[in-house]
């Protein structure tokens, strides 16, 4: 465990940490949620019902990068991967494999789980929205459930992006090195299509705070500066 992050619990005997960096986005998730998307969703409500709404699904999607960030790695560990454990972040969480993958087949099957798991649980929170619906269940219960299922899906979508260390990024880099035969300039490749795609993503970042969006703006700031660096330390580890 590193001193910048605490164990949480262990799961299929995969230890979980918790980066003290994820207080930071669960804290704006949790304000986004009850100061915008819930009054929006539900303007009927009190103030602090959409607070509790907040808490309710940002723990919910807590729980779903955990399941997205385990699928990972039990695929990992059926290829005898060994897997120290996963740490959730800033933007999701990283499974740290203690060694690469011996295959460009292997690496495909663990980089397609995350969405795979993804767009799973997003087909179960459509499902349980339109069955809440159906019973008339409280709107605030709908309003959680069509959240998760819109996030999910995003997450999904988001990470099939082809830029490494993103899922998409991997399957690229499988793609690549499949073509090669080269992991190392498979990666390199990746890697780079990961930095540029981030480099977009500050620049719109900044242009959102310019025109006065100031929350997505710093949204999608932080997730470009993360994936700038994410891939930097992701194609360091390949080539050492």
């Amino acid at each position: 465990m590193t001193k910048s992050s605490f164990k949480l619990a262990t799961i299929y005997k995969i230890p979980i940490e918790i980066n003290y960096s994820w207080f930071i986005i669960l804290g704006l998730v949790i304000f986004t949620l009850a100061r915008g998307y819930f009054p929006l969703s539900n303007p009927e409500l009190p103030y602090y019902v959409h607070w509790l709404m907040a808490v309710i699904a940002a723990l919910l999607l807590f729980l779903s990068l955990l399941a997205h960030e385990l699928s990972h790695s039990v695929v990992a560990k059926r290829n005898r991967l060994p897997i120290s454990g996963i740490t959730l972040f800033v933007f999701g969480g990283v499974a740290h494999l203690e060694k690469e993958p011996t295959s460009a087949a292997v690496e495909f099957k663990m980089a397609i789980a995350g969405p795979a798991m993804s767009f799973g649980l997003s087909l179960i929170f459509l499902v349980l929205t339109r069955l809440f619906y159906y019973f008339h269940l409280p709107t605030a219960l709908i309003s959680i459930t069509n959240y998760l299922f819109v996030v999910n899906l995003f997450i999904g979508l988001f990470n099939l992006i082809p830029g490494f260390p993103l899922d998409g990024g991997r399957v690229l880099r499988a793609l690549l090195w499949t073509l090669y035969k080269d992991i190392k300039r498979a990666t390199r490749i990746a890697s780079s299509c990961g930095k540029a795609f981030a480099i977009l993503l500050i620049a719109f970042g900044f242009l959102n705070l310019i025109t006065g969006s100031v929350i997505s703006g710093i949204w999608f700031i932080f997730i470009g500066l993360f994936l700038q660096e994410a891939a930097d330390i992701s194609y360091r580890q390949v080539a050492m």
